[in-house]
């Protein structure tokens, strides 16, 4: 028994040990890290298996240039301290990056990733140098919110992206991916530089597209979108895409005041709704190959023109209204009146044309099939009322003679 009690100890001692020893410092479920020792101890790993945290203000350059493969996730998270990150020998990241609030970080060093699922870049108001692997030619999702880049060098080589949002990047003037092709889920470019200009030229399809708050916009090959296409808040004045034939979800365009024609000839089907509000100067819409609609349409302003020529079918509401006594709500009348705009809802308004008759007024104000029978019945009330002012204009006349008669009759007595 006392041997057996001695023994239990040892062995305990032992097994402890050979667990500490055989433990792998480079394999871990997650970490947080919060010092420099910290940093220094996962460098001497060439590949890391787990999830890190990097936070706090005691950390100056973050130096991870041994380390070529992680398997997780790595963050680093409100260090105001930290001023560089070097990761110029990872090539892989099987989960994301993300950086988020290190008020002081200028640059970053990912010369040599190949791949990575999700690069998350936010908050990083002194950040202005990205280096990239440029051999790469295909990214998962990257963000890059509120930092001081003032350009996008890095991301130029890429032909595929799953998705992509730079926003508030006061800095870029200049957006362009001249060999991106493919956008499987979404692309948002919103609210960089004032006078940002984005060239998409070599774009073909993207699932989703928005762009807002910039100076100019080209995607001259841009076919398809396969969800929504948004386009606000901008200060060109023309908006084109002349090869644009698809857009499985919605249209909408808004928020413009300099913006006065669009134009999209190629367009056949919007797969949901179109809506076009506050565009305070637009005046030219023309989509001449529009077939069909499969949502409602939504369109409001000072427009003139409103060119659907070939516009067979609006599944759903219909509104067109328009400031300007020069545009004509025939053609979309005539569609109503043959069932193809199914919805409930149908509006198609302008103000009366100096020459334009009654009749022809009454039916630029139908708001439907029901609101035309009011709207004619208001203009024969107002007819009724006129001819009744009429009558009683010309009972002056017979009046008038009345009294000559009586005053030549009392002037010979």
């Amino acid at each position: 028994m006392q041997i057996k009690s001695f023994l239990l100890p040892l062995v305990a001692a032992l097994i402890a040990e050979a667990a500490t020893t055989s433990k792998d410092p480079c394999s871990f479920s997650k970490t947080s890290i919060t010092d420099p020792t910290g940093i220094a101890e996962i460098n001497q790993c060439a590949k890391l298996d787990g999830s890190i945290t990097i936070s706090g203000n005691t950390i100056g350059a973050i130096d991870l240039g041994g380390v070529q493969q992680l398997a997780g996730n790595l963050s680093i998270l409100n260090t105001p301290s930290v001023v560089s990150l070097n990761l110029n020998q990872l090539q892989n990241i099987t989960g994301a990056l993300v950086i988020n609030n290190a008020t002081q970080l200028n640059s970053i060093d990912l010369t040599s990733l190949a791949n990575a699922e999700e690069i998350q870049l936010v908050s990083l108001p002194s950040f202005a140098i990205l280096n990239l692997n440029r051999g790469v030619d295909t990214a998962g999702k990257i963000i890059l919110s509120d930092t001081a880049l003032t350009n996008l060098n890095g991301l130029s080589s890429f032909k595929t992206i799953s998705t992509i949002n730079l926003n508030n990047n006061k800095n870029i003037t200049e957006i362009t991916f001249e060999n991106l092709e493919t956008v499987q889920d979404s692309m948002i470019l919103s609210f960089n530089n004032d006078e940002a200009s984005v060239k998409l030229d070599s774009l073909l399809w993207a699932a989703n597209l928005t762009i807002q708050d910039v100076q100019d916009f080209s995607a001259a090959n841009l076919t398809a979108v396969n969800g929504s296409l948004g386009i606000s808040y901008n200060t060109f004045d023309k908006l084109e895409l002349p090869e644009l034939t698809n857009v499985g979800s919605s249209i909408q365009i808004f928020g413009h005041d300099e913006l006065e024609q669009v134009s999209m000839p190629k367009l056949t089907v919007i797969g949901g709704e179109i809506q076009l509000f506050n565009n305070t100067q637009l005046e030219e819409i023309e989509f001449n190959n529009l077939t069909t609609i499969k949502g409602a349409l939504t369109i409001t302003g000072g427009f003139s023109n409103l060119t659907m020529d070939k516009l067979n079918l609006v599944a759903g509401d219909f509104t067109a209204n328009s400031t300007n006594d020069e545009f004509d709500c025939s053609a979309f009348d005539e569609l109503h009146d043959k069932g193809k705009i199914q919805g409930h809802n149908y509006e198609c308004t302008h103000p009366p044309k100096p020459s334009s008759s009654t009749s022809s007024g009454s039916k630029s104000t139908s708001k439907s099939t029901s609101s035309s029978s009011k709207s004619s019945d208001s203009s024969s009330d107002s007819t009724s009322s006129s001819s009744k002012k009429s009558d009683g204009n010309g009972l002056i006349v017979p009046g008038m003679i009345l009294t000559s008669i009586l005053g030549g009759v009392l002037a010979l007595i």
